[in-house]
């Protein structure tokens, strides 16, 4: 195997240097390692930059005690017990959407930048079920859930998320979930 010099700054090489000797690795098999995964990303549209942001949200979703659930469990709950009508979980769910919501205020300044990166992770899951687009001030967003049952629980969440970036959004759902979002003198 041949080796090759690749420019960086300076700080950048230092910081490589002592990581790789932290966790034990060589300097080379760190740079040879992280040159791949970012030439994994590119070759999937994900820049660098944009994977540390999506990293982010990731970070904040797992810190937020989110575990990965079939949402036809959740249609199979609202279909048996009918949840997404009871008042105690919509106030729950009102509730947990809020704290969601402020913490992702934590990371990204607005709703663009959190729609911009939510976006960016969505696109690299094999079945997207939301579709995203902005005509002026206002966002559509859309979302399939498993079934209609479960779509008021999750309309009421996102609705609470929504809102802690000073927007305003219209929900309508049966069996798509339809959200129009205005961020009120808010850059979008």
């Amino acid at each position: 195997m041949s080796r090759s010099t690749v420019p960086v700054e300076g700080d950048v090489a230092r910081e490589v240097a002592s990581l790789a000797k932290s966790h034990g690795f060589s300097v080379v098999r760190l740079a040879t390692d992280s040159l791949k995964l970012a030439i994994e990303l590119m070759k999937r549209g994900v820049t660098p930059v944009n994977a540390l942001e999506m990293y982010k949200l990731l970070e904040k979703i797992i810190a937020f005690d989110v575990v990965p659930v079939p949402l036809s469990f959740l249609e199979l709950l609202a279909k048996k017990w009918d949840i997404c009508n009871n008042p105690e979980i919509e106030h729950y769910l009102k509730e947990i959407g809020e704290k969601f919501g402020k913490t992702l205020l934590s990371e990204f300044k607005n709703f663009n930048e959190f729609v911009r990166v939510a976006s960016l992770l969505f696109a690299q899951f094999p079945t997207t079920r939301f579709t995203i687009n902005k005509t002026g001030n206002v966002w559509r967003i859309y979302f399939a859930p498993a079934g209609p049952l479960s779509a008021r629980c999750l309309a009421r969440f996102a609705e609470e998320v929504i809102k802690q970036f000073g927007c305003v959004t219209k929900t309508q759902y049966n069996p798509v979930i339809a959200a129009e979002v205005e961020c009120p003198g808010k850059t979008l």
